[in-house]
């Protein structure tokens, strides 16, 4: 039952965030055992679950509904993440940089400098963006050492948007874009220098306040109309109120 219930979760979860199902809608445990072709138990058991991950709310006596997001929402979850990632970040400095998390540190450095130096225009070096965003952040969580942190992460990072990986590139001022980028990679600097420096405070203030800036690029870029192309193939961006 639970390598099933694992799967029929998981299944879902997808489903949710490639936008199978419009925000609002309601959802019963009878149309999801069908969607999944499970039984209804795993169905129900398989809502239940992502009722608590917070991509579905229950309503009483009539199933769940998809959950909408709004830009303070996501804004509120990326910053939960950095408050994580900064915990990370001292305790990395403070217990001292382990050589494979140093590399894996300076690797990802020296392919956003090598991106930065190209030109991040074109949808392949948007995704080697995201991927080496994503492995940096990761280097930093695996490398503390606390597995709490590291779950605490996942969950949140279920949430739509609100991950690593789920950058929305501004494509309306490319400059402004650019501008974006360079400080992220300016943080990422800074924070693998404090780290070294066994500097913990310091590590933990740099990743809070890029986490912050992340959070208000992501509720700039996401009000633009023009960005919208940037939702297209990103994990729950059809769960996402956009104004107007």
């Amino acid at each position: 039952m639970s390598s099933q219930l694992e799967a029929a979760t998981a299944a879902l979860r997808q489903a949710l965030l490639d936008g199978a199902f419009q925000p609002g809608e309601r959802l019963g445990e009878v149309a999801v055992a069908a969607f999944l072709q499970v039984s209804r138990t795993l169905a129900r058991l398989a809502m239940s679950a992502l009722e608590t991950e917070g991509l579905l709310l229950r309503e009483p006596n009539r199933g769940s509904r998809v959950r909408a997001f709004s830009l303070d929402e996501i804004a509120d979850a990326i910053e939960v993440r950095g408050e994580l990632e900064a915990m990370a970040a001292r305790l990395l400095a403070e217990r001292g940089l382990p050589a494979d998390t140093e590399a894996a540190m300076r690797g990802c450095l020296d392919r956003a400098e090598a991106l930065l130096n190209k030109g991040i225009t074109t949808p392949a070096a948007r995704q080697d963006w995201v991927a080496m965003n994503k492995a940096f952040h990761a280097a930093v969580i695996d490398g503390c050492g606390n597995q709490a942190i590291a779950v605490a992460v996942r969950q949140v990072s279920l949430l739509p948007l609100a991950s690593a990986a789920s950058i929305i590139f501004d494509r309306g001022d490319i400059a402004r874009g650019d501008v974006q980028l360079l400080r992220s990679h300016q943080d990422h600097l800074r924070l693998l220098e404090a780290v070294r420096a066994r500097q913990g405070s310091r590590a933990e203030a740099i990743l809070r306040e890029h986490a912050f800036r992340s959070a208000q690029n992501r509720r700039h870029n996401l009000a633009l109309a023009e960005n919208a192309a940037s939702l297209e193939g990103v994990p729950g961006a059809q769960l996402v109120r956009l104004p107007g």
